[in-house]
């Protein structure tokens, strides 16, 4: 059978229909705006839009702001150098939000023809949500699902980086549980979980949005308080009133099961700017401030020393 014959055409056009079939990727004609000229989905159920929608109108139209940025900057790429992959998009479909990886190629074109692609969108929400459930076990605390130790330097760093532009002080917060070991020995270590998950939330509610809350390992917390203030004395003063309001909250009773448990936590402030010192001491800091409050019977809280500078 010669391949310039109708039957040799035939069963190449046969072949690589076998091909695409093969191919579990969606695969699209999009133009240079994004625009949808031809499609080849073997699983309509994963489009964003009905089959019947797509022709025609670009990719602004279907899909949601940030995926159809994405995708637009990849058909830019892929204008320059032939090709972009690895662009990952998040959309709503018929059958749940779905991750998808989108590799775009720039097809042949005579002088005078319009340039086009082919997009190829493969369905990657299994792989995506493996990576998130291996951060999630790696940087948060399963129980009380705060960030944990792990997360707590990168945490950090993010939030120094954006607060270096300006002439604010920071606060570092070191809690911990006082007579967390008596209930556990008394009611069991379940008993202890569900205080602790009660005093996650409480600690949550007690600060800002902006402010971080972590949990640095068994019944110890740290908190990281933002924008007190750009002298040491007002940034102490609003300290003071965030402790107050923490100590209000950890200091009611709490309802576990049949047992109602009361308790208080103690406190070690220690207040830094982030330009010149170290990190970790200022944590190891706060850590001992905690210990002279917890030493004490009348403080909940203690400052450690004069104003630190952080180096990141």
């Amino acid at each position: 059978m010669l391949p310039g014959t109708a039957s040799g055409r035939n069963s190449s056009y046969q072949q690589l229909s076998s091909i695409l079939n093969a191919i579990p990727d969606l695969m699209f004609e999009l133009d240079a705006e994004g625009r949808h000229w031809d499609f080849r989905v073997l699983r309509p159920e994963l489009l964003v839009a009905p089959s019947e929608d797509l022709m025609g109108r670009t990719v602004r139209e279907i899909m949601p702001h940030d995926a159809a940025q994405a995708v637009m900057a990849a058909l830019e790429e892929a204008a320059i150098q032939g090709y972009s992959q690895g662009t990952h998009i998040h959309l709503p479909t018929p059958v749940g939000d779905r991750w998808f990886e989108v590799s775009i190629a720039k097809k042949e074109f005579m002088p005078g023809e319009e340039l086009r692609f082919i997009a190829l969108s493969r369905d990657i929400t299994e792989r995506k949500l493996r990576l998130l459930e291996a951060e999630q076990l790696a940087f948060f605390d399963r129980l009380t699902e705060l960030p944990n130790r792990n997360a707590l330097k990168d945490r950090l760093q993010s939030e120094l980086r954006v607060q270096g532009k300006q002439d604010q002080l920071d606060a570092l917060l070191f809690l911990d549980l006082d007579n967390f070991k008596a209930l556990n020995d008394l009611k069991g270590h379940a008993y202890g979980d569900m205080l602790l998950k009660l005093l996650a939330r409480r600690l949550r509610s007690s600060v800002s949005e902006n402010d971080l809350v972590m949990r640095w390992g068994g019944d110890e917390f740290v908190i990281l308080l933002e924008n007190l203030g750009d002298t040491m004395e007002q940034a102490q003063e609003n300290a003071v009133v965030i402790c107050e309001r923490i100590a209000a909250k950890t200091n009611m009773p709490y309802e576990l099961n049949d047992y109602v448990h009361t308790c208080q936590v103690s406190i070690g402030i220690k207040i830094f700017k982030n330009t010149a010192a170290d990190l970790e001491e200022v944590i190891q800091q706060a850590d001992q401030a905690m210990y002279e409050a917890k030493k004490s019977l009348n403080l909940r809280y203690a400052f450690s020393g004069e104003c630190e500078q952080v180096s990141l």
